[in-house]
This record gives C-alpha cells, structure tokens and sequence, in this order.
C-alpha cells in the first residue's frame, strides 16, 4: 500500500487484448487501456499486465522510434490518430508519462481517466548530458541502469521484469535513447497541466531520484481532479516487478476515480 496519499482517484492506458474481453468490453460499451513505456524500453515491459488487465481491451503502443523534435508530442499525436473515436483509460510510465500528458491535453474528451506513474510535467535538464554520452557511445551500464530502476532484493529475486530491462538496455537504440533523454530535459507542460480535467493519478516511488515524489505532487496540486500516492519502498521500475499488484492498483485507482 502506498505510504501517503492524497485526493481522488483516476487512470489508465491502451495495450493488447483477447478477442473475447474485447468483445465483453464492446458490448458494455466501455474504454480500452492505453499503456505507455518509457525509454529505452519496449512496450514488452508491460506485456504481463496487460494480459491480467482483461476487464476492456488493452493497446500497447510502440514508442521506441523517437522523433527528432518534439518528440511526446509528435508521439500522442500519431497515438491520438491511431485510437481514433474510443474513449481510453490511459497509463504511462516514464517517458511514456508525458507522451500520456500529451494525449489527454490533445483528447481530453477521450480520456476517460489518466495515471501517471514515476513521471514529470517539468524539465530534467541532466538528461541532456547523459543524452550526449549515450550519442557518444559511451552509455549508464547496463548494471547502473537497473541499480536505478530497481531495489536491491528486486535484483536478487531477479524476476521477469529485471531479466526483460536487462535484455532492452543490452539492444537499445542509441539513437532513440539519446532522442527520448533530450525530450525529457526539455519537456514541460507545467503551464497547461491545469487544463487536464479528467480524474488523474499520480504515482511517485520514493526511491525515484529523476521523477521524484515531491516533483510528482507538486504536479498534483496543479490538477484539479488529482489524487496522489506515494510508494515509499519503490524505486522506478518497481511497479513492473509484480504484474498481478500492478493491474489491480491501476484497475482499482480506474474504479475509484470514476465512482
């Protein structure tokens, strides 16, 4: 459960489906999930709970391959013509946190409900130089990377999900990693946060060290129908370690919000 908590509660995001939940969700008339990666993942990393997410269809989205300029939002755009007339409960995670930012300011009236987990609507200016390093050929290790992400008896379990960014870190574009860095440091949408009037859930991990929980609440205060949780024993790729808990938190924070 999370340490501390705040406001209401909203969500989520698209990703795959089975042709009967789909025709069930149809026939209810109800939204899909949109489920949005960060970088430099795939949308694999959310294949687990996509398949326990079988209450309405689910679109993954591929958003590996970054544009040059304005990268989140030329992204929600090509994401906004692809779900067309549904209406979609839509989670990101990371950098596909903003790409989620941007998709309900582009679609607010499609946007059921968004969730927002170890992201940021503000600047992270290091990312540049990290950017350049990676261009460089001269990238975090694998090992660094994963030690950010993950907390140490995550890495001892090493569970599916470690193993999966494991195998994404060893065969990343650098390029596209390099690209979605640089759209982090410069991203900021703080100015029109305020127009996001869908029910919005904030997750922060406490040991996030870029997306961090007081980032994530200040942005909460700039929303007016946002809740806020802080869960104080994750780090940024926490979430995925436990498909099962993940799914029925998003499901659960979906259901609360639209009550």
């Amino acid at each position: 459960m999370p340490e501390r908590s705040r406001g209401p509660g909203p969500h989520d995001h698209p990703a795959e489906h089975s042709r009967d939940s789909a025709h069930r969700t149809a026939t209810r008339g109800t939204s899909s999930w949109v489920l949005l990666h960060g970088t430099p993942l795939t949308p694999a990393v959310w294949r687990d709970t996509a398949r326990l997410l079988s209450d309405q269809p689910v679109l993954v989205p591929d958003c590996t391959r970054v544009p040059v300029t304005h990268a989140q939002g030329t992204l929600a755009a090509r994401l906004a013509a692809a779900i067309g007339d549904k209406t979609v409960d839509v989670v990101g995670h990371s950098f596909g946190g903003q790409i989620a930012i941007d998709l309900a300011l582009l679609r607010p009236q499609q946007v059921r409900s968004l969730t927002i987990l170890c992201s940021r609507d503000t600047p992270f200016p290091a990312f540049a130089q990290t950017a350049e390093a990676v261009r460089a050929g001269d990238p975090p290790s694998v090992e660094a990377s994963l030690n950010r992400w993950f907390t140490a008896e995550e890495l001892r379990a090493e569970r599916p999900a470690i193993r999966q960014a494991r195998s994404e870190l060893e065969s990343a574009s650098r390029a596209h990693w390099a690209g979605a860095l640089d759209a982090i440091a410069t991203f900021d949408r703080s100015s029109r946060s305020t127009e996001l009037t869908m029910p919005v859930a904030l997750m922060a991990a406490g040991g996030d060290a870029v997306s961090t929980p007081t980032v994530m609440e200040e942005l909460s205060t700039r929303i007016s129908r946002a809740s806020f949780a802080l869960h104080a024993a994750w780090m940024h790729m926490s979430p995925f370690v436990d498909p099962s808990r993940l799914a029925t938190l998003l499901r659960e924070t979906r259901d609360a919000a639209l009550a």
